[in-house]
């Protein structure tokens, strides 16, 4: 089923807050209490605390260019892992390889449904990055993205059957990795 529908640019939903990485040369901002995450944490789902590489200090945010994304907001990998997508479930903090999608009205956009097409679009994002040692994307080219703008219900629908079809796509590839085991130890019983 095809959406040809009105679209809303991505920017038209939301604020963009990129990230910062404190000076790791300074021992005053690490070790804190602020889960600070790298692309490596952007597993297409809610990240938390468990997924920080790394924690950060009240100083660091007030002295760098690291800031507090406030909790579920959407992270979108844009250089170092670019079209990579979470939802944080707790205040967390970004390395600048991550722009955060803030100010999302729930209302009339889930998030989980922007997520996924965020992550349908991840090819073109590649496609999109520009630079000499490392390859990334602006805020720019994210804000022009265009999304349908379909309704709520219609969204999460969407995202609900995706979700389902995930589910069943894990749960097939843990069927064949119990069958792969079972012929290897076939093998080994039969032809040792």
């Amino acid at each position: 089923m095809r959406y040809n529908r009105l679209k809303r640019g991505c920017g038209d939903i939301c604020k963009f807050q990129s990230g910062g990485t404190p000076s790791k040369g300074n021992h005053l901002y690490f070790g804190g209490d602020i889960p600070w995450i790298t692309t490596v944490a952007l597993n297409g789902n809610i990240i938390d605390e468990n997924d920080a590489v790394n924690w950060i200090t009240e100083k660091a945010i007030a002295e760098s260019g690291a800031k507090i994304v406030p909790a579920n907001s959407i992270m979108l990998g844009t250089r170092v892992g670019v079209g990579k997508v979470a939802i944080n479930s707790i205040p967390m903090s970004t390395n600048q390889d991550i722009i955060s999608l803030l100010g999302i009205d729930e209302a009339k956009w889930n998030k989980s449904f922007i997520c996924k097409w965020l992550t349908s679009r991840s090819n073109f994002l590649q496609s999109q990055a520009r630079g000499a040692t490392i390859k990334g994307i602006t805020i720019e080219t994210v804000s022009n993205l265009e999304l349908p703008d379909i309704s709520i219900e219609e969204q999460h629908s969407i995202s609900l059957c995706l979700e389902h079809v995930s589910q069943l796509i894990s749960f097939h590839e843990q069927s064949l990795e119990k069958l792969d085991a079972l012929k290897k130890s076939l093998m080994q019983e039969y032809f040792h």
